[in-house]
């Protein structure tokens, strides 16, 4: 498949054709994504995610960015502004969009080739 590069002001999400994962960063965090399923299921979260809900619910705290996502299994979290949510949703949305088309497009070549090939033969 084609490399995929999408970038954004502060983000950055590609695929690597060296060890077939998909690298997201954003800003100083650095993710990477074993498939698209994964990367789909992160997005899906995201889409979720209701900004003004969590800068109620941390107004309290110290941090600027109120918006935390939690990694599991670790004490890491990403915390977010509303800004940083909004261009965070719209890099993994383009991406995977940009993804699908990019399969559809090889998946319909590939089935092309082979009808072909049958005709030939």
């Amino acid at each position: 498949m084609e490399k995929i590069d999408t970038k954004s002001i502060h983000g950055h999400l590609f695929t690597c054709d060296k060890c077939n994962k998909f690298h997201f960063e954003f800003n100083q965090i650095a993710i990477d994504f074993s498939s698209i399923s994964i990367l789909e299921n992160f997005h899906e979260y995201l889409t979720k995610l209701d900004g003004n809900e969590f800068e109620q619910i941390n107004s309290h705290t110290q941090y600027i960015r109120k918006i935390h996502i939690p990694f599991p299994n670790t004490s890491i979290k990403m915390v977010l502004s509303q800004a940083d949510l909004a261009e965070l949703k719209v890099l993994v949305e383009n991406f995977t969009k940009k993804y699908k088309t990019v399969e559809f497009e090889t998946s319909m070549i590939k089935k092309l080739s082979q009808f072909s090939e049958k005709q030939l033969n």
